[in-house]
């Protein structure tokens, strides 16, 4: 039988209602925890750098840690067309804004619906606007790209270490004296 120990760490971390970056570590759902905030702080800070001029895309990030057996998964949710942005489009006739792009417009131009309210701000005519997306495409931003590259070599990458010793540490010691009593 599996031994459901990860799983009541985990449970009671959240119990607790812990809500901010814990200090010390001394579970795995403290490290979890703290690895969703940073990852949902740095998206925010890179969505910042890209002038969501509507905030759609800011206000769709949540991030959600769950637990699968013995294995934790924090996700992070953002709007559908995040990874347009993030990669760019290439257009109909010129793939020079995102050359690398898995994406592209084919025969459908974007919603001019989605682009109606940015288009009024800046005076623009939404049609002409879904018109010149379809044939031009979008930019690569790389806004999240940046938050991976953080996960992998940055600081965030040293922190959930940080995070992970420390609780290594505090977890066995926690346990030593369980023993003891």
């Amino acid at each position: 039988m599996a031994d459901n120990s990860l799983h009541n760490a985990f449970t009671e971390f959240h119990a607790t209602g812990t809500e901010g970056i814990v200090d010390k570590c001394s579970s795995l759902g403290d490290v979890m925890n703290n690895l969703g905030i940073r990852l949902k702080d740095e998206t925010l800070k890179q969505i910042d750098t890209i002038k969501d001029t509507s905030g759609n895309l800011r206000q769709s990030l949540k991030f959600n840690t769950k637990i699968f057996g013995e294995s934790f998964a924090t996700e992070l949710y953002l709007a559908d067309y995040y990874d347009f942005i993030n990669k760019g489009v290439r257009g109909a006739e010129s793939s020079e804004r995102a050359p690398d792009s898995p994406y592209s417009y084919k025969d459908k131009q974007p919603p001019v619906s989605a682009l109606k309210e940015w288009s009024h701000r800046k005076g623009l005519n939404e049609w002409a606007v879904s018109k010149s997306i379809f044939k031009k495409g979008i930019k690569k931003k790389g806004y999240f790209d940046k938050v991976v590259e953080d996960v992998k070599n940055g600081e965030i990458h040293s922190l959930l270490i940080q995070d992970l010793k420390s609780a290594g540490k505090l977890g066995i010691l926690n346990e030593i004296k369980k023993i003891i009593k």
